[in-house]
């Protein structure tokens, strides 16, 4: 995680704005994505899990799944925050947007969709690839329990992170400009992000 905080430092040092697949597989680490998810395994020890199971490709997509429907929720909810306030470089929106050469409302529609799709990968391969996965190993009920629960707060994880975004003030728009604020006025009534008022309810209903 550290190495990959390189990275966007040197990004930003340079104004440069990184092709989707670099973005994607490194923002899974500049999200902390693989912190959290050691941390939930933390609870699965004595279950008898083998630690292949983590690092099979079932587990691993699993994880990476889970990963980038997590910052692509992060990011449709900071682009005016991160991008048209701070300047940042490092936002699914503004990535897609310049790889594509389309506008805002483009890439806001194309970042949802994938992370629609993303979230819809992960409940595939939860409910449909780990069962093979078990029989492969032949683990016993307490492992497969393990491994449910080890799901299910990948779950918990996701919705709590959507919850946190829709309710933290850091990024809404009065807070992002001082009251009266003529940038503030102006990007507002030009109707700068309405098209991701959905974004909230349809990314929930995902989640769920």
């Amino acid at each position: 995680m550290l190495q990959s905080w390189v990275w966007e430092m040197e990004n930003q040092i340079h104004h440069r704005i990184p092709d989707p697949v670099d973005y994607a597989e490194m923002h899974r680490h500049t999200f902390g994505s693989h912190l959290t998810m050691y941390l939930c395994r933390l609870g699965r020890a004595g279950r008898g899990i083998p630690e292949e199971i983590y690092a099979s490709g079932t587990i691993r997509s699993l994880e990476n799944a889970a990963a980038d429907a997590a910052c692509l929720i992060n990011d449709i909810f900071s682009y005016q925050k991160e991008v048209e306030v701070e300047g940042e470089v490092h936002n699914h929106v503004l990535v897609t947007r310049n790889f594509f050469d389309i506008g805002y409302p483009q890439a806001l529609h194309i970042c949802h969709s994938l992370m629609a799709r993303r979230i819809e990968e992960f409940e595939h391969i939860a409910a449909g690839q780990l069962p093979l996965l078990y029989d492969d190993w032949e683990l016993g009920a307490a492992a497969r329990a393990g491994i449910d629960a080890y799901v299910g707060e990948l779950r918990d994880w996701l919705a709590g992170i959507l919850n946190w975004h829709e309710k933290c003030r850091r990024y809404r728009q009065e807070d992002l400009y001082p009251p009266g604020d003529r940038l503030s006025t102006a990007v507002w009534s030009s109707g700068f992000g309405m098209s991701a008022a959905r974004i909230p309810q349809l990314a929930r209903r995902r989640v769920r």
